[in-house]
């Protein structure tokens, strides 16, 4: 939700905000807001460099470790249970679609979480939108909320409202000196605007918000009435702003019929009847009016699950199912408020509608996404059978279209309701390797890393489904990245030293490489005519040679061929749902985290090395390595040992 006016009354009265410590506290931390926001805030790039993201994430959670804040996440839910935001919804989709390179790429939300687990940080989900939840669980825990919604402004948080733009973001990340941080309480606003407490609810909708727009036309029609007409004089609202308004600022007239009205009346029925009255009996606009009301009202009796008895892990007479229909099964609705499963599933279960989010994926007609759907559609056949159709809400050239699916079981015999918690994990590991058309690698091929199992297995099933038809040079900047990422650190990237001049290894050596494609005859032992020996050089190196080899060309996203981006993106769309699907059956493989798999630039700046060099850097910076050229490898056999890859260009 949000209502934006709000935000302009907080700010320009300084007496709501006091400067607080901002130590030792517990914090409850709007997640979906944070993961946004961090990625947003960082610049970095939305092809997806997840190994950057994870870093800074990290990074802002032990700041608020330095601090002795116990953080708590709440992320949000499934679409509303009514589905009253689906144009919402569907508006937002649209302008992802549209301008995907301004949004969050796909896969960061499991990035964040995945650090919320290393660092063993307590997140929760709510069964809905989250921020009725925030406010009351940051009330049983006393203490502030972390945001930037604006519903926080309107909502009663006992100690008080931190806007993530109050932080000192730049002291977090770069270094730089702190400022003090301010924190909102809305007893403070009540102090200057006695009449709006218990009309707070009156003023949300009144300034307009996700729910009713202040454009719409019960709005429109009411700010252009008598009832919102301001005198030339009123004492009550004289003094609205603190901060004056500067010369060619708006002078935020709405803010002051709005006040100005609510002060007036002061009976919130009869000013409910008044914007009633203002539908012109159109009942869309007198619903939501209603709904608009109802959802910013403090509930008596809330409906939501208590979040608190969660985190405490207390068992309050059984599983509190909320608002959630009675067809949904209980394990699901347990897991998704753990956050073990993602949104993806409740949305399918309760309104058979998924929106897939847009990806920068070049120009092509078709989404990224239609290269995963096998995976989603043995998704919807575990949760739904293959009788029923799911919506989805996907991407067409530069519009959001509807397509039908319908669930396909991948496995025979499989029964047709399976519950999953008591299937046997070999049953569970049979459906991922059926739904992927893949074996599942040995031991000796994944080496010590559990997740490589189930990266084989996705990288595989990418090979096999991507169009246009990947080539070796892709599936070689896949692996090697993952070696990179899985294997190093982030701070030995910072301390490379290794100087490649216009005479190095990647532009004058000698390779010998045996008939099959990617592999060297003698596992890594390769003359190169280079100012650095074989010794000299090791896997970590690659990574700045490959970096300073294809800056030389590409200075940004654009300069990189669209079909590689897109590839890419249908790369990251496998990841996405494959990891839901073994999500879904309890995780039966170790899943893969976005940080090792997927780093966008280094990605496209390797197979963009890869064509230009037409030779074996690989085996060069590898040659010193055996075990890392040994796993490299077998991870290129076990793939083409399954699907059929083409040469390079």
């Amino acid at each position: 939700m949000g209502v934006p006016s709000i935000i302009v009354l907080a700010k320009k009265n300084p007496s709501f905000w006091e400067v607080c410590n901002f130590r030792d506290i517990k914090l409850v931390i709007d997640g979906n807001c944070l993961y946004n926001l961090l990625y947003a805030y960082l610049n970095i790039d939305t092809i997806g460099n997840f190994s950057e993201y994870a870093e800074k994430v990290e990074m802002f959670f032990m700041w608020l470790f330095d601090r002795r804040i116990t953080p708590y996440v709440v992320f949000d839910g499934a679409y509303d249970i009514d589905d009253k935001k689906i144009e919402t919804v569907k508006s937002r989709s649209q302008q992802r679609a549209a301008n995907p390179e301004d949004k969050t790429p796909i896969l960061a939300k499991i990035t964040f979480t995945k650090i919320l687990e290393k660092l063993r940080i307590q997140y929760i989900k709510c069964d809905f939108e989250a921020d009725r939840d925030i406010q009351m669980l940051a009330n049983d825990l006393k203490c502030p909320v972390l945001s930037r919604d604006s519903d926080f402004f309107i909502f009663d948080v006992h100690f008080g409202y931190i806007p993530f733009d109050s932080l000192p973001l730049s002291a977090i990340f770069d270094g730089t000196d702190e400022h003090e941080i301010k924190i909102y309480f809305i007893e403070n606003l009540w102090k200057k605007f006695p009449y709006l407490r218990g009309n707070m609810a009156l003023l949300a909708t009144a300034l307009g918000n996700d729910y009713l727009s202040k454009h719409s036309n019960v709005l429109q029609n009411a700010y252009h009435s008598d009832n919102f007409r301001l005198p030339r004089c009123k004492t009550e609202v004289s003094d609205l702003f603190e901060i004056p308004c500067e010369a060619g600022e708006p002078f935020f007239i709405t803010i002051r019929k709005v006040l100005y009205w609510i002060c007036r009346y002061n009976d919130a029925d009869r000013e409910k009847r008044q914007l009633l009255y203002f539908c012109k009996k159109d009942k869309r606009e007198e619903e939501m009016l209603t709904r608009s009301l109802k959802v910013f009202t403090e509930p008596e009796d809330y409906t939501s699950y208590n979040l608190y008895d969660l985190l405490q892990e207390r068992e309050s007479g059984g599983l509190d199912r909320s608002a959630v229909p009675s067809h949904v099964p209980t394990w699901i609705i347990d897991s998704h408020r753990r956050s073990f499963i993602p949104d993806f599933f409740l949305n399918t279960l309760i309104h058979k509608r998924v929106f897939l989010l847009s990806q920068v994926e070049g120009t092509h007609d078709l989404s990224s996404h239609e290269c995963s759907l096998s995976i989603r559609k043995v998704i919807y056949a575990l949760l739904l059978g293959t009788e029923q159709s799911v919506t989805e809400h996907d991407r067409y050239r530069m519009s959001l279209c509807d397509f039908q699916r319908t669930g396909v079981i991948c496995v025979t015999g499989l029964l047709r309701d399976p519950f999953i918690p008591n299937m046997p994990r070999e049953l569970k590991i049979k459906i991922l390797g059926a739904a992927l058309c893949c074996q599942i690698p040995s031991e000796s091929i994944c080496g010590s890393l559990g997740q490589t199992r189930l990266f084989l297995m996705i990288t595989t099933y990418w090979a096999r489904v991507a169009e246009p038809t990947i080539n070796i040079n892709f599936l070689k900047s896949v692996l090697i990245s993952y070696l990179l990422f899985s294997t190093i650190k982030r701070n030995e990237f910072r301390d490379l030293k290794i100087d490649f001049r216009d005479d190095d290894c990647l532009n004058q050596r000698k390779s010998n490489i045996d008939g099959r494609k990617g592999a060297n005859s003698s596992k890594g032992a390769i003359a190169l005519n280079s100012n650095h020996s074989g010794s000299d050089v090791r896997l970590k190196d690659l990574y700045y040679a490959v970096t300073q080899f294809a800056g030389r060309d590409i200075k940004t996203k654009k300069d990189y061929i669209p079909n590689i981006i897109h590839t890419f993106a249908q790369f990251q769309s496998c990841i996405l749902y494959i990891t839901y699907l073994n999500q879904l059956l309890n995780s039966p493989l170790e899943n893969v985290n976005p940080a090792f798999v997927f780093n966008g630039k280094f990605l496209h700046d390797m197979d963009y090395t890869l064509r230009k060099m037409k030779q074996d850097i690989i085996g060069h910076f590898l040659a010193s390595e055996k075990n890392h050229f040994e796993r490299f490898d077998n991870m290129l056999q076990f793939i083409q040992d399954n699907v059929y890859i083409e040469d390079s260009e």
